[in-house]
């Protein structure tokens, strides 16, 4: 094994295909996926993904996120994948679950596999047109999943209180079960192409009002003498992430904005694979960009090209907003940006970075006597 220069890349997002088995409303990839992928592996993806995870390091392994369209309409190529790649990845799966069967359960459950599934809380039906956790069959199904996550799209359909009192619901339901909660998360909305205007028609005023709120119970619940319980685990947990986000940023990065390419990784430490081989700068897209035959700096140089990140930079860095969303997602056009996908991150973040500033200015005013 080499000891010098090395990829690291430690993820990477297997396309199994673009078919879906629902129609949600804000589906990013409608307008970015323009053709079908091969639904046949090509073997020599596993002594590629090997060859990644080899370079991780000892007693490392390379984390494969299956990804669709629905991964579980592809579980037949799944169960494959696991079986050749298992000794040196592990695995994890996002998915709207509306195919989930027992066989799938106890498979997860055997390759301790995260499961998140796509889920927008009492209006889901407004945003994915099916509640699967309304389906006692499938609930049932879902519930048992050993390591088990919910995830939403904030929108204007589904704001931050809402959101976590659904998924704490579903998470005090898991807790019976298991003695432990969901894991949880809430992405933005964002635009690429052609979102319908109602879903992205929101109100800033009211995000910013219930962050707020839920920044303020943050402090007083986790750095106050206020004492945590069970019901308070989902809002806690979506605030954890914004305060350690934050951390980083100023204790790790000195407060300042230094990334001339996406946050996230897409092209880069995260690998965006499908099972011939051939690669792409995002798993939403359609738009191939090398493959896994390919030089590695040519390869690189392609990313780098399609990667706007840089052209922003300058105005990033002026924005409180960047600690968190760090340039945001280099699918995002100038015009959808300045139209909305901006002025939520905003709203989302600029109140959380408001409550710990004036936390911090009183431990300041603490320590000096004040």
């Amino acid at each position: 094994m080499s000891k010098f220069l090395k990829r690291k890349v430690h993820t990477a997002f297997l396309m199994l295909g673009n078919n879906c088995n629902m129609n949600c409303k804000y589906c990013l990839q409608h307008p970015l996926v323009t053709r079908q992928l091969t639904n046949k592996v090509n073997p020599e993806i596993y002594d590629f993904l090997k060859e990644c995870a080899e370079e991780l390091g000892v007693n490392q392994k390379l984390h494969i996120q299956f990804y669709g369209g629905e991964p579980l309409l592809y579980f037949e190529t799944i169960k494959e994948v696991v079986k050749h790649t298992k000794d040196y990845c592990w695995f994890s799966v996002i998915t709207n679950g509306k195919a989930v069967t027992k066989e799938m359960v106890t498979f997860f459950n055997t390759y301790n596999m995260p499961v998140t599934i796509s889920w927008d809380g009492p209006n889901v039906l407004e945003t994915r047109g099916y509640d699967v956790f309304a389906v006692e069959e499938k609930r049932k199904l879902l519930l048992d999943i050993e390591q088990l996550g919910l995830s939403a799209v904030l929108s204007s359909k589904a704001y931050p209180l809402e959101i976590l009192a659904a998924f704490q619901s579903i998470s005090d339901e898991y807790y019976k079960i298991h003695g432990y909660q969901v894991n949880i998360n809430i992405d933005e909305i964002f635009n690429t192409g052609d979102l319908p205007e109602e879903l992205l028609n929101l109100d800033y005023s009211k995000v910013e009002q219930e962050m707020l709120e839920l920044g303020k119970y943050y402090l007083e619940t986790r750095i106050g003498d206020t004492k945590t319980k069970l019901s308070d685990y989902t809002k806690l947990c979506y605030i954890d992430r914004f305060f350690g986000t934050l951390k980083r940023f100023y204790v790790e990065g000195n407060g300042k904005f230094n990334r001339s390419y996406c946050s996230c990784g897409n092209g880069y430490d995260v690998l965006n694979l499908d099972l011939e081989g051939n690669l792409y700068p995002c798993h939403n897209t359609s738009h191939q960009i090398g493959k896994i035959s390919d030089e590695y700096f040519s390869y690189l140089n392609k990313v780098l090209a399609v990667d706007n990140t840089k052209l922003y930079k300058v105005k990033c860095d002026k924005c409180p907003a960047v600690a968190f969303c760090r340039g945001g997602c280099k699918l995002i056009s100038s015009k959808n940006r300045a139209e909305g996908y901006c002025r939520l991150k905003q709203a989302v973040f600029l109140p959380i970075v408001s409550v710990f500033e004036e936390y911090g200015r009183q431990m300041a005013g603490e320590a000096n006597g004040g």
